[in-house]
């Protein structure tokens, strides 16, 4: 005796599978024979002959909830939509589309193409060069092993103050986090709050410095190179020295006062390769 599917308890006869048991009813097939030759149960095929025996119909009832709330074309007009303009709420999409279903319908019809809200990644515009050395970059240390002991990663990291959170959600599906339309570009400028610089590495780390200004070229000679990157680099045998471009870093002044430390070329707008972002 073959196997029938499983089928989900909801799931209806389809109008040709209820064609095909009809018909072969008149052919003189058994209930038992019908339910084996379209993988259903004897009681299913019983009802749809016993409906068409009774009523001349074998079609569907109408069911007894709400109708759809949203067409076919409205659904997909809301996927688009939201596809479209990721930052739109549903209240936008559903004033987008003209059409006259609820919010709710708007949310659900989203949620069924698991188009959820969520709070979007924030990231550093790139352009194709800068995708380029990174690249590049990545590739001529992916064999790197041991190598990483000896690099020390530093940075600032600031600290804002009473700055709104700047709560913005976009709708996406699983595994679009990081697609570019899905990210939210932010850049550096003047925010209220302090900052602080410090260094890590394999199986050390630096004091904090407490930078009570602005950060110029001289305060991070001053600050940080002389009393603190350079008796911590001596310590460590080999040690290479990360630091990003910014402009105190890569001013003259500052590059005078690294003689002597090896350091690690890196590619503009790579704070995510850093581990110290994580710190």
């Amino acid at each position: 005796m073959p196997l029938r599917r499983r089928r989900s308890h909801y799931e209806q006869l389809t109008e040709f599978e209820r064609g095909r048991v009809i018909g072969q009813r008149e052919g003189g097939f058994s209930f038992r024979d019908i339910a084996e030759r379209l993988g259903q149960n004897v009681s299913t095929v019983h009802d749809c002959w016993v409906r068409w025996s009774r009523d001349g119909t074998a079609s569907r009832r109408p069911g007894s909830g709400l109708p759809r709330g949203a067409t076919e074309r409205e659904d997909r007009r809301i996927r688009r939509t939201a596809v479209s303009h990721r930052t739109a709420s549903a209240a936008e999409i559903r004033a987008a589309v003209g059409t006259t279903v609820t919010q709710r319908t708007v949310r659900n019809r989203l949620l069924d193409v698991q188009l959820r809200a969520r709070r979007p990644v924030a990231c550093i515009p790139l352009t194709p060069r800068h995708c380029r050395l990174r690249r590049q970059w990545c590739q001529a240390r992916a064999q790197w092993r041991t190598e990483w002991r000896s690099v020390v990663f530093s940075d600032e990291s600031r600290f804002c103050l009473g700055a709104s959170d700047g709560r913005v959600l976009i709708r996406r599906r699983p595994g679009e986090r990081l697609q570019p339309n899905c990210l939210r570009p932010r850049h550096t400028g003047p925010t209220p709050g302090g900052m602080v610089w410090g260094a890590i590495s394999y199986d050390s780390r630096s004091t904090l410095v407490v930078i009570p200004n602005t950060l110029n070229a001289n305060l991070y000679v001053s600050l940080v190179i002389q009393p603190v990157v350079l008796p911590f680099m001596s310590s460590i045998q080999g040690g290479i020295f990360q630091q990003d471009n910014a402009r105190p870093h890569t001013a003259a002044v500052s590059q005078r006062a690294l003689q002597g430390v090896d350091i690690l070329p890196w590619p503009a707008r790579s704070p995510d390769l850093s581990p110290i972002e994580h710190v």
